[in-house]
């Protein structure tokens, strides 16, 4: 009974030096997937991909704009550019939308805010934000400011892609800055598993003083508790650093 006990202890603490698992994101062929894109929550991974896309978007968006092209061919051009290279992307399918609906004669802006709009009608509003769904917000802003105030858009644009450049350079910095006491971290819940194989080595058979007795399978069982807790607690706290950005 004592030997169960100590393999239960032992497989909640495995379970808590895990790291979370995290998902993947599917390619987008609807509407409706579109919609999932814009308000997931992805991995830091994907999210850098995602930034790296809504910045090349929006330059796409400011060259084509600047070389004399109208909103609606802009769009056009951008939306068979992402049809030939990524026809299964999130921006493929949101360029084709909005080109569509300025051939029914509806600007950039109210395009933009519809889509949005679409995303955010199932009540997912509070479910955070991708970088995509960021930039078309960020987008759908300053389209609204070059139609009030009649500024050109494609400066505008451009301005919005160097401060998404600006904000990568920010995330990249505090994510390296994270590094040190995420392996400080790692050390620390390392520690007693060495500690417990150095007693074995030296032949003080740790395990069996921690197992052999209440007493024994009580430190056992507070010592990983306060393992847990500490892993918890600093993993937290990284968490809250990065979730900033």
């Amino acid at each position: 009974m004592l030997g169960a006990a100590a393999c239960a202890l032992g497989a909640v603490a495995v379970l808590l030096l895990l790291p979370s698992p995290g998902g993947t994101q599917a390619q987008p062929r609807s509407r409706e997937q579109i919609r999932m894109v814009l308000t997931r929550r992805l991995p830091k991974r994907a999210q850098a991909a995602d930034h790296e896309e809504a910045a090349q978007l929006l330059r796409q968006l400011s060259a084509l704009l600047s070389s004399g092209r109208g909103e609606a061919q802009a769009w056009a051009d951008l939306r068979d550019h992402w049809a030939r290279t990524k026809p299964e992307h999130a921006i493929a399918s949101i360029a084709r939308q909005i080109a569509a609906s300025h051939i029914a004669g509806v600007g950039t802006s109210e395009a933009l805010s519809r889509l949005l709009g679409s995303a955010e009608g199932n009540g997912e509003e509070g479910r955070g934000q991708t970088e995509l769904r960021r930039t078309l917000r960020r987008l759908l802003a300053v389209a609204r400011l070059s139609e009030t105030t009649g500024a050109p858009l494609a400066h505008l644009i451009e301005r919005l892609a160097a401060s998404l450049d600006d904000a990568a350079e920010l995330r990249a910095s505090i994510q390296s800055a994270s590094a040190g006491p995420r392996l400080t971290q790692l050390i620390l819940t390392l520690l007693p598993v060495g500690g417990v194989l150095l007693g074995h080595l030296m032949g003080a058979q740790p395990l069996q003083a921690l197992t052999s007795s209440a007493a024994g399978l009580g430190c056992l069982a507070l010592g990983l508790l306060f393992l847990g807790a500490g892993r918890l607690w600093s993993r937290a706290m990284i968490r809250a650093v990065e979730a900033r950005i």
